[in-house]
């Protein structure tokens, strides 16, 4: 008999807390090896010190979650995303706001010249936030 098998007949934890453990298991792995989203034609332009801090952004997305489900790219990964869209062309005024909005929150020490309120969300673009990383973590999903 295995050791984790005879473990959890003599008590020492659970399958339910077995079930926990691989499962974050689980999850750390999908955030390294799940692809990172850029737009179609300028997705090359996402060098490797910006991958490595969208899965390190990841980890802590799952550390926060602590086991609860997770349906939304991080605001670092929408962010770079939001960068390679506006290198094929010019974003929408509501891309825009939601752009730098983001890189205010990602990159405060460097947003200074970034007017305070060009980088806030109003009504209509916070739901346009959600469906944008919604729509990024459910793409990387299946690719």
């Amino acid at each position: 008999m295995k050791r984790r098998e005879q473990g959890l007949l003599s008590g020492h934890g659970t399958v339910e807390s077995q079930k926990k453990s691989v499962d974050g298991i689980m999850a750390v792995l999908e955030a390294f090896t799940r692809p990172i989203i850029g737009s179609v034609g300028w997705a090359d332009s996402i060098t490797e010190e910006m991958k490595d801090r969208i899965r390190i952004e990841r980890l802590i997305q799952i550390k926060e979650a602590d086991g609860a489900k997770i349906t939304e790219a991080t605001d670092y990964e929408a962010c770079v995303y939001l960068s390679t869209l506006s290198l094929e062309a010019p974003l929408s005024r509501t891309a825009q706001r939601i752009y730098f909005y983001l890189f205010k929150k990602v990159f405060p020490d460097k947003s200074d010249f970034l007017p305070s309120y060009e980088a806030k969300l109003d009504i209509q673009s916070r739901p346009e936030l959600k469906r944008l990383k919604q729509w990024l973590y459910k793409t990387s999903k299946t690719k």
